[in-house]
């Protein structure tokens, strides 16, 4: 019979709530298989191959974000080959195609490991329970009482008005959209580059959180919003509707840190 999965939240974690198999008493003691003879030559390489898997690159900064389309145009996979190349942060936007159910799978589809750089748009009970990296609220909610500080708050805002409006205690904060949209048609600045930089200023001599820039980054302009005062990036369609998503971010780095940028471990 397998375990039912997830049946209390507040006390149990995705993790702990995973099938446990029992090993056979025919099992061999070893947990990995015996090596191929020398003669089944694909089988051994197979083999030597798996001894040599490379280790995940160091993280890049948190403060350069990765948002999932709000659709199917992403998946998995290229989740995980991001987070391999050093992705800080990935921030899982709200899908109406989804349930609590979608993101236990998704959570299960990625290593561990990387739990703590996701952070959900909504099931904040998930983001409790599995110790992943924040939660993302709307303007003008507050932060649910006692919760836990391994998992930040942000809110995505569009002015200084929606700005004022986060909870004090949030961490880290979006303004958006700066720059003409990468992924959506017609989605455009309301207000001029010199007006954001005005409502930067005036923000942080207020004592606010850090501010991220979102909508239409580009390795062209990522250099442009750190020069007006923005703390970080945030991108979504210079990233997934580009051949490679992994180079894409990359290159994204490279452009917010120039020479102070990660050394990588492989080439890409």
């Amino acid at each position: 019979a397998t375990t039912e999965i997830y049946t209390n939240l507040n006390t149990l974690s995705l993790h702990d709530a995973l099938p446990i198999s029992t090993p056979s008493p025919r099992a061999p003691a070893s947990l990995s298989s015996a090596p191929p003879k020398a003669a089944d030559s694909p089988l051994m390489f197979k083999f030597i191959k798996g001894l040599f898997v490379s280790e995940p690159e160091a993280p890049a900064p948190e403060n350069l974000v990765l948002f999932t389309p709000n659709d199917g145009s992403w998946d998995t996979k290229q989740v995980r080959r991001l987070f391999d190349a050093g992705l800080g942060r990935l921030h899982v936007q709200v899908r109406k195609d989804w349930d609590r159910r979608h993101y236990e799978q998704f959570l299960r589809a990625v290593p561990e490991t990387f739990w703590p750089r996701i952070v959900l748009g909504e099931e904040p009970e998930l983001v409790e329970a599995n110790k992943l990296g924040g939660f993302q609220m709307h303007p003008g909610e507050r932060i649910p009482r006692r919760w836990p500080k391994h998992a930040p708050v942000s809110a995505k805002c569009h002015d200084y008005d929606e700005l004022r409006s986060t909870d004090k205690d949030c961490g880290y904060v979006f303004l958006t959209p700066i720059f003409e949209s990468v992924s959506k048609k017609d989605h455009r600045p309301r207000r001029t580059l010199r007006e954001y930089e005005v409502i930067l200023q005036r923000w942080k001599a207020e004592g606010g959180a850090p501010v991220h820039a979102l909508g239409g980054i580009t390795p062209k302009n990522a250099g442009q919003a750190r020069e007006m005062g923005f703390d970080g990036i945030a991108f979504i369609g210079s990233v997934w509707k580009q051949p490679d998503p992994v180079h894409a971010f990359l290159a994204l780095e490279r452009a917010w840190y120039g020479k102070e940028a990660r050394k990588l471990k492989r080439k890409y």
